[in-house]
């Protein structure tokens, strides 16, 4: 029986910037952080340079702490919201 080992990736968002930004990755990758309007109001995109992080959507404010749970053709990923100034 095979254990599906599952990474959790940290990615330091700055609380001050509400809107766009440039994130960081705690495996030293960045990404793009996008508000975009929706019928329910405000969701935030992330995007990833790298390729081994899948892309996602969340649709309300980022929370220091939080942990998102993605489903990717690679398999499941964690990432977990932290503050950073």
């Amino acid at each position: 029986m095979m254990l599906e080992v599952q990474v959790m990736t940290t990615i330091y968002v700055n609380p001050d910037k509400k809107h766009d930004q440039i994130v960081k990755l705690s495996d030293g990758s960045y990404g793009v952080m996008k508000a975009k309007k929706e019928m329910a109001g405000i969701a935030y995109q992330f995007n990833f340079i790298s390729h081994q992080h899948p892309g996602f959507v969340i649709s309300h404010a980022p929370v220091n702490g939080d942990v998102e749970n993605v489903d990717s053709i690679d398999g499941k990923q964690s990432f977990k919201i932290a503050w950073r100034s």
